[in-house]
């Protein structure tokens, strides 16, 4: 038997009445250490990997934390062979995730999918345009060249539609991430918001009111712990490998 790491956040005195069952039903519990507490559940041996109603618990339990308070969301699959192994986690780190925490204080994840229909683009949006020029001449067929234009001009287009989406929500949100699938012909568009819980109404009074020229089909979801924002956040913070299973 392992136990499985749901989130961690600051020790204060309220403390809650009623905690949640985890994972497999198993009964959520807390430890703490240097002002950090830390939400476990045992884990049987079955439950290491997860199924859709798994994964809806696994995700409950964060939510129930992160309710009232500012919590930091753990990826499903982070184990330990015993609780006192979380202790020597918050001991060691704690500096890192008092900063982490300080980070995500009062902020709230928000998501918007975007369909773009009849596109084709299936590159990362944020990445560089492909350059013909980066490949070597001799070994590039007219097919391929034409083949890395396009793709270059399609990322320029998603990144012009990024930037016409976000531009009319400027000062709702201070952090965004986007990401596209890798897959070639893919049409969605993944936009993800760190939003201050005052401005959560006020975001999506603005998403509403976005009215793109490009044909696009838009979904708002959240608000959410910022399960999106952790690993570039910790990674900023000097925690190693954080959040992943």
């Amino acid at each position: 038997m392992s136990y499985l790491l749901y989130c961690i956040f600051g020790t204060s005195a309220r403390q809650d009445l009623w905690l949640p069952t985890g994972i497999g039903g198993r009964p959520v519990f807390i430890v703490a250490q240097n002002g950090l507490s830390a939400a476990l559940s045992a884990l049987a041996e079955s439950g290491l990997v997860p199924d859709i109603s798994q994964t809806l618990a696994y995700e409950r339990v964060v939510e129930h934390f992160f309710r009232d308070r500012t919590v930091i969301p753990m990826r499903y699959g982070c184990q330990f062979e015993n609780p006192s192994e979380v202790v020597c986690l918050l001991k060691k780190h704690q500096e890192e995730y008092q900063t982490l925490l300080g980070e995500l204080e009062g902020l709230k994840e928000m998501g918007i999918r975007v369909l773009l229909e009849g596109s084709e683009a299936g590159t990362k949006t944020d990445a560089a345009p492909v350059s013909p020029e980066t490949f070597p001449g001799a070994c590039m067929s007219g097919a391929a060249y034409l083949a890395a234009k396009r793709q270059g001009f399609l990322g320029l287009d998603r990144r012009l539609l990024v930037d016409e989406l976000c531009g009319p929500l400027s000062g709702l949100f201070v952090r965004r991430k986007v990401e596209s699938s890798g897959v070639t012909r893919s049409r969605l568009l993944s936009l993800y918001f760190l939003v201050p819980r005052t401005s959560v109404e006020s975001f999506r009074q603005a998403t509403r009111d976005l009215h793109p020229k490009e044909s696009v089909k838009l979904l708002l979801s959240g608000p959410w712990p910022p399960y999106n924002f952790v690993d570039s956040l910790a990674g900023q913070v000097g925690i190693p490998g954080f959040g992943r299973p």
